[in-house]
């Protein structure tokens, strides 16, 4: 008697430029050790970092080819062209002055109890002054720019936040505004404080990661297939005991238990509605590697090097969460 195959979610949290390197690297190892592809999941969910692997998966880039692509990048032809804002050093431009969203202050102040202490803190940032035009040309190099759909492609979810009311706007689900994997990774890569709102339908949207690092309950939703079992990558949490050292590490340490604890409590729902859940966050030695300023591209070589290694031992134990 043939046995049924399991339907599987996948859930690609947000961690950038460096959790995006983690992310490919653990990506590629679970391959290797289950035998299944990334792309045959049922679902993929992606926030920030993790909404750029989710719209190369959906568009039938393998986790293999990205981990190619950071570590023998193509050369780049010289361009006229002037360059637009972005991080340089791993620092961003200096923001405007002044709260990122006055609106959304407003919304808190009338519903506290409604917003995580992320979105909170996203308004009262100013607007970033760099761009997520990098975003945007690298996503369109591979996903076409009608939405993928069924069953040519797993249901696809893109996370971003509405930077004027604080909603939560899965891409992608019936009633979100129209747009391309490009435009909506954009949007959901579009860190508070960092990078400009993108404006997708006449709405500002930030970082998917103000509402959620990793939007893992929407598996649950009405609008989604019925699914067996569920990848969670969690890359800005943390996993196992790592020392502290100095005002950012402290820093990197707390804001990673917070985001941990949130992802943590998202998990325990899709594990109470009978899903089981395979879950993985950085441990000591890749955060090591990280350091505190994740969006530092600079170390996404050695981070990948780093990940292909430790990852594939923590899917080879045999006592690993599950």
């Amino acid at each position: 008697m043939s046995r049924t195959p399991s339907r599987r979610g996948l859930v690609l949290g947000t961690g950038g430029s460096l959790g995006y390197a983690w992310t490919v690297a653990a990506l590629s190892t679970w391959q290797q050790h289950t035998g299944h592809d990334a792309r045959d999941a049922d679902v993929i969910v992606g926030t920030s970092a993790g909404s750029i692997v989710a719209s190369a998966l959906a568009s039938g880039v393998g986790a293999d080819d990205l981990v190619s692509h950071l570590l023998e990048p193509p050369e780049r032809p010289p361009s006229g062209r002037p360059r637009r804002r972005g991080a340089r050093g791993g620092l961003p431009p200096l923001p405007r002055v002044g709260p990122g969203s006055v609106r959304l202050l407003r919304e808190v102040a009338r519903h506290p109890r409604r917003f995580p202490p992320l979105a909170v803190a996203s308004a009262l940032l100013p607007v970033g002054r760099a761009d997520t035009s990098g975003v945007v040309r690298l996503v369109s190099s591979f996903s076409p720019e009608a939405w993928p759909t069924p069953p040519d492609a797993p249901e696809l979810r893109i996370v971003a936040t509405d930077y004027d009311s604080g909603a939560r706007v899965p891409f992608g689900r019936e009633g979100a505004p129209p747009a391309s994997c490009a435009e909506a990774a954009s949007a959901s890569c579009a860190v508070p404080g960092w990078f400009e709102p993108v404006r997708i339908g006449g709405r500002r949207y930030v970082d998917g990661g103000v509402c959620s690092a990793t939007s893992a309950d929407l598996l649950l939703g009405s609008d989604m297939p019925a699914l067996d079992e569920a990848l969670v990558l969690v890359p800005l949490a943390r996993r196992g005991r790592m020392r502290l050292t100095g005002v950012g590490g402290a820093a990197d340490g707390l804001f990673r238990g917070i985001v941990g604890g949130r992802s943590a409590r998202e998990i325990a729902r899709l594990r109470e509605a009978g899903l089981r859940v395979t879950s993985h966050a950085p441990g000591p030695e890749e955060r090591a590697v990280m350091g505190w300023n994740v969006m530092d591209a600079r170390r996404q070589a050695d981070v990948v090097r780093t990940a292909l290694r430790t990852t594939e031992q923590w899917w080879s134990r045999k006592d690993r969460d599950a």
